[in-house]
């Protein structure tokens, strides 16, 4: 395991001194931030999902 950064400390420190909510909070806060930024990933509808996973599977199995 590598050693923690002092900031990997502090963060440590101040989400233990925090309530539940309020890392509930800033947890959410962040997220929202992220999109803001454009830094999360597009949200993959079910359907596509499941005809992606399909086609993998379509794919293992025909090399079978």
């Amino acid at each position: 395991m590598r050693n923690l950064s002092l900031v990997d400390l502090e963060t440590i420190k101040r989400n233990l001194r925090s309530t539940p909510n309020e890392r509930l909070e800033a947890l959410i806060s962040a997220v929202r931030e992220a999109e803001k930024l454009g830094l999360l990933p597009e949200s993959e509808d079910r359907k596509k999902k499941e005809e992606r996973i399909n086609c993998s599977i379509r794919k293992r199995l025909s090399k079978s």
